[in-house]
């Protein structure tokens, strides 16, 4: 069974203040499914959502570093309350090195897949 990461009204409150127009979380969406949330540029964030409750959260950039994916994953971070250096460790391996690395803290596990040459960023919570 999958966690829940926050209330999507909640996290979108303290999101959209930490970014830029641009990638602000859209209004609201339905109560079940995945959604497509933001998509600027190379950055594309969507969402698996129960009762209103964020279970997935999913970043995908088209550029393996660009300046929007720090920005979206900082504010996510604050927003989740969950900022961690093991998160940018493994960003930064995964980047680099064209891998698939894990970060976790506060029982926030964000997976970084840089493997086919875009990053592909899953954010789950594991307990």
């Amino acid at each position: 069974m999958t966690k829940v990461l926050a209330n999507y009204q909640s996290l979108k409150l303290i999101f959209n203040q930490e970014v830029s127009k641009p990638l602000q979380m859209i209004g609201s969406v339905p109560e079940n499914g995945t959604y497509l949330i933001v998509e600027d540029g190379p950055i594309v964030i969507k969402m698996t959502l129960e009762n209103e409750n964020i279970k997935v959260i999913e970043i995908t950039s088209s550029l393996l570093k660009t300046h929007l994916y720090d920005e979206v994953f900082m504010a996510l971070e604050k927003s989740l309350n969950c900022s961690s250096i093991n998160f940018y460790n493994a960003y930064q391996n995964a980047i680099k090195n064209n891998t698939l690395e894990i970060g976790r803290n506060k029982g926030f596990k964000a997976t970084h897949d840089a493997r086919n040459g875009q990053l592909k960023v899953t954010i789950t919570k594991e307990f």
